[in-house]
């Protein structure tokens, strides 16, 4: 059976695994190997967390802290971006918004003067 903390720190690792990976040529270990740079887990240590959960009964209170203090920074770089975007689109609705009603035909009798009776 295996422990609360080590199921958070697998599901906290896959997620940044999945947030490491740079796309179609990028290998598992390149990826892991980064991610141990960045946390300084060991990679084989990150392999058996991966594979080998069964076999464990907990997780080291080390690697747990460094894959929730990376969790975290990644959730917290996710927000920012997600606010940034929001903040984006606003302004892109306002402007649109904006346009729209600066684009539009007056009626036909504004600006006229009396030449046109």
């Amino acid at each position: 059976m295996t422990s609360v903390a080590l199921s958070e720190a697998k599901g906290w690792y896959a997620a940044l695994m999945n947030a490491e990976f740079k796309g179609r040529g990028d290998r598992e270990k390149a990826v892991r190997g980064r991610l141990a740079d960045k946390t300084g887990i060991p990679e084989s240590y990150l392999y058996r967390l991966q594979y080998k959960t069964r076999e464990m009964s907990d997780i080291a209170g080390s690697a747990y802290r460094a894959l929730m203090l990376a969790y975290m920074a990644y959730e917290e770089v996710c927000q920012r971006n997600e606010e940034a975007a929001a903040k984006h689109r606003a302004e892109r609705h306002a402007l649109r918004k904006a346009h729209a009603t600066a684009d539009k035909r007056s009626d036909q009798s504004v600006g006229m003067g009396e030449a046109s009776k």
